[in-house]
């Protein structure tokens, strides 16, 4: 197979503009990784749980390592219309990054052993079981699975389902005044951010597929998807049209979870009004001129919204 920096015409191939401190979280892959760490935190803050460093490394890092492996495996890919910024990154400096991931992965499986709890190791191996073989079958049958397992369902659902495995653990450990109301309100908030994943993914494959966004042109929001689009799934379509509705209902029902729990648990209210926070910036996000580059770092930062807990402390 050829290497894609053989294939990808020359104004693709042009040096990435490496200015802003953004550009770099998102171009080294730290973007997904820093709201799986924040999320699995503002979680465990929500009902006063005790979570450790190591625990928040773990996600991270195992997070980063996932994140990286898809992004290179997807620069061998042969059709270059399909990639982005991200994945040229990791073509130009693919053995650099191999060589500091392979020492990181000897520090997860360290982590993994003498630093986590029995019940989070084996709900995060069960996710891992699912999340790798969706993963294999994706870069071996491409469309052909997606058609059937929504990518952006799926990688909403497993990334929300492992953010939530340590605070979720401790709820069955550490004592609270009502374990069963916190681990309903625990769900729930999941489902908030699930649901807040889903909308991140969709937005910027949206964003991504229209014409003039590709290699930092404008967005135009009344433009069609390109002639070499990547098709997306129904679900996905479905969303990419209802885009604006979808963001006020999400922030609407969290805003209605946040009145629902500020009187048993406040803290659970103010993470659930970050939701509604980080849901209602993707309303102006898409009516946004960004670059289809600068879209998706916006995208992936509304997500950083749980920061909020910590400035109103």
């Amino acid at each position: 197979m050829a290497l894609v920096s053989q294939i990808i015409p020359l104004p693709a191939r042009r040096t990435v503009r490496l200015v802003a401190p953004m550009e770099w979280w998102h171009l080294l892959s730290l973007d997904a990784p820093s709201v799986a760490a924040l999320w699995a935190w503002s979680f465990a803050y929500a009902f006063r749980l005790r979570l450790s460093l190591y625990s928040l490394l773990l996600l991270f890092v195992g997070t980063w390592l996932i994140y990286i492996a898809d992004r290179i495996l997807d620069g061998f890919h042969q059709d270059s219309v399909r990639l982005r910024e991200r994945h040229f990154f990791y073509v130009r400096h693919r053995t650099v990054v191999i060589a500091v991931a392979i020492p990181v992965v000897f520090c997860l499986g360290w982590l993994i052993l003498f630093h986590m709890l029995q019940d989070a190791r084996r709900a995060d191996v069960l996710i891992f079981v699912i999340a790798s073989a969706y993963f294999v079958l994706v870069h071996l049958r491409g469309q052909a699975i997606e058609r059937w397992f929504p990518k952006e369902l799926i990688v909403a659902l497993v990334f929300a389902a492992a953010t939530a495995v340590p605070a979720l653990s401790r709820l069955s450990l550490d004592s609270t005044q009502n374990p069963a109301q916190d681990k309903a309100f625990l769900v729930l908030m999941s489902t908030l951010f699930a649901a807040l994943c889903w909308l991140n993914c969709i937005a910027i494959e949206k964003w991504e597929q229209s014409v003039g966004k590709a290699f930092g042109g404008a967005f135009n929001p009344r433009r069609s998807p390109g002639p070499h689009a990547q098709l997306s799934d129904r679900t996905a379509r479905w969303g990419q049209r209802h885009l604006r509705s979808f963001s006020v209902t999400l922030a609407t029902v969290s805003v209605l979870t946040a009145a629902l729990s500020l009187h048993s648990n406040p803290s659970v209210a103010e993470l659930c009004f970050a939701s509604a926070v980080a849901a209602a910036l993707f309303i102006p996000l898409d009516h946004s001129s960004l670059s289809a580059f600068h879209l998706r770092i916006a995208a992936d930062a509304a997500l950083l919204t749980p920061l909020l807990l910590v400035l109103i402390r």
